[in-house]
């Protein structure tokens, strides 16, 4: 049995890290999922790294631990996503011809 101070169901834990760009996207993706993500800023550089001093800072998604195992899923799928030529804009058929 749980007490009533035993929340480990609702901690928040990190599933995704990335540029301010990527989490957006990532963030949308997992709120279309009914997945509640909130963004953890990266600190001074992570909307210009150029000017960080050092190092680039990383954004973080945080999501509820009961929500571990879809959110891994929508984040995966963006991965793949990511990946094919498609997701580009590019297919065969649309090759420059040079």
């Amino acid at each position: 049995m749980r007490s009533a101070t035993d929340n480990t169901q609702d901690d928040p834990i990190e599933v995704f890290w990335g540029t301010a760009w990527e989490c957006g996207l990532v963030v949308s993706l997992l709120e279309n999922a009914e997945i509640e993500a909130y963004l953890h800023y990266g600190g001074k550089g992570t909307m210009a790294p150029w000017d960080s001093g050092g190092g680039l800072p990383i954004n973080r998604i945080m999501v509820a631990t009961s929500d571990l195992e879809n959110a891994r899923q929508v984040v995966s799928q963006f991965y793949e996503s990511m990946k094919s030529p498609s997701s580009q804009g590019i297919d065969d058929n649309n090759l420059p011809p040079y």
